[in-house]
């Protein structure tokens, strides 16, 4: 019986040590139509920060492997300012990928763009982005004043990148 009550003892403060501990508040979706983008800064591949600022019109997000290519290969051609001239800034999420093939491959990698690729390394800084969203698409994300205006999804293929400009 002894046993049986210094385990329930034990089990209680187990259980209020627990619920006296501060609980993280889950992500919000940001990519979500009314959100704002104020005050948001992120470093590119040359670890540049880069400001979602009043002139910024359209964010293209691509969260996976697939939507990424499709856009730098859009890209690939492109005058190194033509996003700045559309008032636009790419985001790519690499975050799922190891850190050390990040260091290795992926970040070198996109060291050969001369445009600016902002970067999600850290899947908690990427984790809001990804929420309520299809990461296998392209997001073209509408900006007016820095408020999410409109979030459109296309087909990870580079016809619709240019069907986007």
């Amino acid at each position: 019986m002894k046993k049986i009550s210094q385990f329930a003892l034990l089990l209680v403060i187990l259980l209020s040590a627990s619920a006296s501990r501060p609980q993280k508040t889950p992500p919000k979706a940001m990519l979500k139509v009314g959100n704002s983008m104020s005050g948001l800064s992120f470093n590119d591949q040359f670890e540049q920060k880069h400001q979602i600022d009043k002139s910024t019109q359209r964010l293209i997000v691509a969260l996976d492997k697939e939507p990424a290519h499709a856009v730098n290969e859009f890209l690939a051609d492109k005058d190194p300012n033509f996003l700045k001239e559309h008032q636009s800034l790419f985001f790519v999420d690499v975050s799922a990928a190891p850190g050390i093939i990040q260091k290795l491959f992926i970040l070198p990698g996109l060291k050969k763009y001369d445009y600016p690729v902002l970067i999600f390394t850290e899947e908690e800084e990427a984790k809001p982005f990804r929420l309520e969203v299809n990461t296998s698409k392209i997001l073209e994300v509408s900006l007016q004043n820095q408020k999410i205006t409109a979030v459109k999804e296309h087909s990870p293929t580079v016809d619709a990148v240019k069907g986007m400009f």
